[in-house]
């Protein structure tokens, strides 16, 4: 329901700034994950958009465009390995043009991602955020604007953040933000008036900064779609 009103303003999205919903199905096993994969993929490329699945690259291969990693799953994953060498693995086992992200909360590990194949990374959380409860000390946006000038990977802004944060991001030099509560609601309804409010004021202020960027990127928002 809440993924129908979504869909349905990602037309009137930022220009030149692919969509993308990440699925959260935390709750859910691996065989009903890889089930709303196949369904949701095809309903979300309709819609000029990208689904990446979060932590999960088995469910991921079943038709989602992408797949993004925390720095817990990658630990889990690797164990003493180089994540490098899991990269390679997982690239080589991934259909041409998958995207895999990472998480990062610190310029530490930033500065690490910058010698991983991967093709953007997360940052933050830039502010305190209701939709975890469990995260990391938020960054701010000075910490945002360092870690931008110094990653080779674009840099997606994450945490407690809407329309006007977005703005604040792209000039850090983010080229995407995510966003969950900006989007949460109950009904379809709802969900299709608040994005139809942030996809007119990310268009404002991408226009304001007479620039747009793409997620490869630019300044996107990025939903749950569990």
């Amino acid at each position: 329901m809440a993924l129908a009103g979504l869909l349905g303003v990602m037309e009137i999205g930022p220009e030149k700034a692919p969509m993308i919903v990440q699925l959260r199905a935390k709750q859910a096993d691996a065989a009903e994950r890889g089930r709303l994969v196949r369904e949701l993929a095809p309903m979300v490329r309709a819609a000029g958009g990208l689904l990446i699945v979060d932590d999960d690259f088995e469910a991921a291969m079943a038709g989602a465009d992408g797949v993004h990693l925390g720095q817990e799953d990658m630990a889990e994953r690797t164990g003493d390995r180089p994540w490098s060498e899991l990269l390679a693995e997982l690239r080589s086992a991934a259909p041409p043009g998958f995207l895999i992200g990472l998480s990062t909360h610190s310029r530490a590990q930033v500065e690490l991602a910058a010698g991983l194949d991967v093709d953007y990374i997360g940052f933050g959380p830039i502010l305190q955020t209701r939709s975890k409860l469990a995260q990391e000390p938020a960054v701010g946006f000075e910490a945002l604007e360092q870690v931008c000038a110094i990653s080779p990977h674009p840099v997606v802004a994450i945490g407690g953040l809407g329309a006007e944060e977005a703005l604040r991001c792209a000039r850090a030099g983010a080229a995407g933000v995510a966003m969950i509560g900006a989007l949460v609601g109950t009904t379809e309804a709802e969900v299709r008036a608040r994005a139809v409010d942030l996809a007119t004021a990310l268009k404002h202020a991408i226009h304001a900064l007479g620039s747009a960027v793409s997620p490869a990127g630019g300044p996107a928002a990025r939903s749950p779609a569990s």
